[in-house]
């Protein structure tokens, strides 16, 4: 449940349906990561970055655009190394990485 407030889906959902929910988004999340890494962080504009850190649950607000491009560049690392069987451990990584990083 807590997983689901930071990728902004309902947590007042069935057990089931929130893991079923919470894995779709995350594997999209990978997805999207898969497609950035390959076009390049040097491509996004400020905006974009900053959207792309806050759809991964890093409220950026408060970062600079170089801190939000290593946050990202660090996030597109493990994202991109794990499988879509591991979308457990990648929403975990989610919430471990925005809650430790260090401002």
């Amino acid at each position: 449940r807590a997983l689901s407030q930071v990728l902004f889906l309902t947590p007042h959902l069935p057990a089931f349906l929130l893991r079923h929910r919470l894995r779709s988004h995350v594997l999209e999340i990978q997805h999207l990561d898969r497609a950035l890494l390959h076009l390049g962080l040097g491509q996004l504009s400020e905006e974009e970055l900053r959207a792309a850190c806050y759809l991964r649950g890093l409220n950026s607000t408060h970062l600079g655009q170089a801190e939000c491009r290593a946050w990202l560049e660090q996030w597109l690392r493990l994202s991109c190394e794990l499988q879509a069987s591991e979308a457990s451990l990648l929403a975990h990584s989610m919430v471990l990485l925005s809650l430790n990083y260090s401002r």
